[in-house]
């Protein structure tokens, strides 16, 4: 690591797994008395190794382009890296994952083994994948299995999505999920639950294999996905509100001269955000790398009910630019989000962008915000004129090739140009 760093981890409910890790971060700043501190986590499916591997990365880029960034050569900074148990959410379109046919019994028993947590509920998936395709019993049994591995609420924008998916008739849930075909009237409400109507929605293809498929495995293969969204955006939240925001306050009260910024990717967007949220500490700049999140998740009356998301508050909040990066390049926000929006009953709009109601600020950058700023990621050398508790969407179409290549120097040079605007 090319700037001094430390990493705390947390478990899935936001408690440290080494308390003695905060110390060393305290340490690390009594040492350093840095002039800014960045505090960064990462997403989906990565382990202690690979989320120092991203950071490295990140802050090589950094490095890499602080000469061009007027005024970063004054700052001291320090690095925060936090680490906590993600699992595989939807295919990484930059290592194949997720790209064989949407039919294939042996894809869905590999994601299965990739995302399903508990050991119980893996095997009965996987013994019942072999025969989803003739058996309607076994469909059946394996949505109720899938229902067991959710949690047992959720707030938010897309709480109708998640709502039918716990309740909805598992037949229903399937074909949604799959694409379905049309219908002359929708299903009727079960349990108080919305139903699914997938009249005028054409199966989506994203070129890739990893949208909605014809066949019944391939429709198991994207509640699979769209379960996992659920537990992990449950457990972002968890991990930012009890696990980071405290940090952030213990970090403040040791170095109480430094600027805090955040930086998340994927989950770790949603992560830093709810710990923004949370936290009693200053927060200077918030960067939110192909954040997995609502695209209204800062907004104010995003549906003309005069309801807002969950993370309003946060610009406020937050003394400097905020700033995010989103591409129709990313497959993994872009194409998760239509499974909730086909669950849902959201019909007559182009799933995933920005006229879904159930569409991502990865994808789509943050619609409906107050000081919202709609631009372009620049090229190293470019200039951002960021202003303060603004939300900057930055179009990253030329330069981020997917959901997780989010450590090329022109993202460095945003985070950075922001850090150093704060």
């Amino acid at each position: 690591m090319k700037l001094p760093y430390a990493d705390v981890e947390f478990d899935d409910k936001g408690a440290l797994v080494h308390p003695e890790q905060v110390e060393e971060v305290e340490k690390l700043l009594a040492d350093r008395r840095p002039t800014d501190v960045i505090v960064v986590s990462h997403g989906w499916n990565t382990t202690a190794g690979q989320a120092r591997e991203l950071y490295d990365r990140l802050v090589d880029s950094i490095v890499a382009v602080r000469p061009r960034v007027a005024g970063a050569g004054d700052r001291r900074f320090t690095v925060v890296g936090v680490v906590w148990p993600s699992i595989q959410w939807a295919p990484d379109e930059n290592s194949g994952a997720g790209a064989s046919v949407g039919g294939d019994v042996a894809a869905l028993e590999a994601e299965i083994g990739q995302r399903i947590e508990d050991p119980a509920v893996r095997a009965k998936l996987t013994a019942l994948a072999p025969r989803l395709e003739s058996s309607s019993d076994a469909q059946e049994e394996f949505v109720a299995a899938l229902r067991t591995t959710l949690p047992r609420s959720t707030k938010g924008e897309d709480k109708a999505g998640f709502d039918a998916l716990k309740k909805a008739p598992p037949a229903e849930v399937l074909d949604a999920a799959r694409g379905g075909g049309e219908t002359d009237a929708a299903p009727a409400a079960v349990g108080g639950a919305a139903s699914i109507d997938p009249a005028g929605l054409a199966p989506l293809d994203d070129g890739g294999g990893a949208g909605f498929f014809d066949s019944i495995v391939g429709a198991a293969r994207n509640l699979v996905n769209v379960s996992t969204y659920y537990t992990m955006k449950e457990r972002a939240g968890v991990v930012g509100q009890k696990g980071i925001a405290p940090l952030l306050e213990r970090i403040h009260a040791e170095a109480r001269g430094a600027r805090l910024h955040l930086v998340g990717h994927s989950f770790g967007g949603r992560a830093v955000t709810a710990a923004a949220l949370a936290t009693s500490a200053p927060i200077a700049s918030l960067s939110l790398l192909q954040a997995a999140y609502s695209h209204f998740g800062m907004a104010k009356d995003w549906d003309g009910s005069g309801k807002s998301g969950m993370f309003a508050k946060v610009p406020a909040k937050v003394s400097g630019p905020i700033i995010v990066t989103h591409t129709r390049n990313d497959k993994a926000v872009g194409m998760a989000y239509p499974v909730a929006s086909r669950l849902a009953r959201q019909i007559g709009v182009a799933l995933g962008d920005a006229d879904d109601p159930y569409g991502g600020i990865g994808r789509n950058g943050a619609l409906k915000t107050p000081g919202g700023v709609a631009a372009t990621l620049l090229d190293v050398g470019g200039t951002y004129d960021f202003s303060a508790h603004d939300v900057w969407s930055l179009n990253a179409d030329a330069f981020v090739s997917g959901h997780s290549d989010v450590t090329g120097r022109q993202v460095a040079y945003a985070v950075l140009s922001a850090i150093v605007s704060a």
